[in-house]
């Protein structure tokens, strides 16, 4: 049996092959990519690594004058898929042509099969009839990662076409509202105006607390400390020194429990505490 194994990242690679090599593996080079090699009986593997997702989505070129395609156009355009990591691409389609057998090890999550699925299709471009299985784990534990393999299941298309819908939101929020804002604000060229799903909300946030910050207006205050004779304490704040004084002295007057004073006049804690 002929396998290839694809990870997500180079890290990932390593410690794969690692463990299932029992540290035998051999580092070799396909297409300006490090391949790990091993054999373990009559079974003979190499393990990629790829650099997270190889292939994102874009408009066509076409749709990149700004000035004449209209933004409702741009909304319904259907994004085409572009290799964005050559290298690595041109290593799973060679690797692939080998291969009788392709184990999907990329992470655990809805990000982490869609970038799977990714590498997967360009494998099947060159071997349409290999064997697909998929290796889930969510730690590089040698425990982890022997009970994976030897536990394999099928790939989770719907899950990594969830994470595709979500890149698909991501290019047409992010295109159609940059381009717009960016016209309307007649900010083109490098001074455009960015807008995205995530980076503008994070951006609000960060507005938001900087100005709180800004019209922050410090206060000082004293604190009032009692000891009981059943060793009970109390502390509280107060914003007039006056009013801290009096409190002390009226305790002090009816012989009531050791008090102390603090003074010294304190900012209180800033919007950065």
């Amino acid at each position: 049996m002929r396998r290839l194994i694809v990870t997500e990242k180079f890290n990932a690679a390593v410690r794969i092959a690692t463990i299932l090599s029992d540290g035998k593996a051999k580092r070799t080079n396909v297409e300006g990519t490090s391949v790990f090699e091993f054999v373990r009986g009559e079974d003979s593997t190499k393990v990629v690594g790829l650099r997270g997702h190889i292939i994102n989505l874009d408009y066509p070129e076409a749709l990149n004058d700004w000035a004449r395609v209209d933004l409702k156009e741009l909304v319904w355009a259907e994004p085409q898929k572009v290799v964005t990591a050559g290298k690595i691409g041109a290593a799973l389609k060679k690797l692939g042509v080998d291969a009788d057998e392709v184990i999907i090890a990329t992470d655990f999550d809805r990000e982490g099969e869609l970038i799977g699925v990714e590498a997967l299709g360009l494998i099947l471009e060159v071997r349409p009839d290999i064997r697909v299985r998929r290796a889930r784990f969510s730690a590089l534990t040698k425990w982890d990662i022997e009970r994976a393999f030897a536990n394999l299941v099928e790939v989770d298309h719907p899950l990594a076409w969830s994470a595709e819908s979500r890149q698909s939101v991501d290019l047409a929020w992010g295109a159609v509202l940059t381009r717009f804002l960016s016209i309307a604000s007649n900010q083109l060229g490098r001074d455009y105006l960015s807008v995205g799903r995530v980076q503008s909300p994070s951006l609000a946030l960060i507005v938001d607390r900087e100005r709180e910050i800004e019209d922050f207006v410090p206060q000082d205050y004293w604190t009032l400390h009692a000891r009981f004779r059943k060793d009970v304490r109390l502390r509280g704040r107060i914003r007039r020194r006056p009013r801290a004084r009096s409190l002390l002295g009226a305790e002090r007057g009816r012989g009531g429990p050791r008090c102390g004073f603090e003074g010294e006049a304190r900012p209180g804690p800033g919007i950065h505490s």
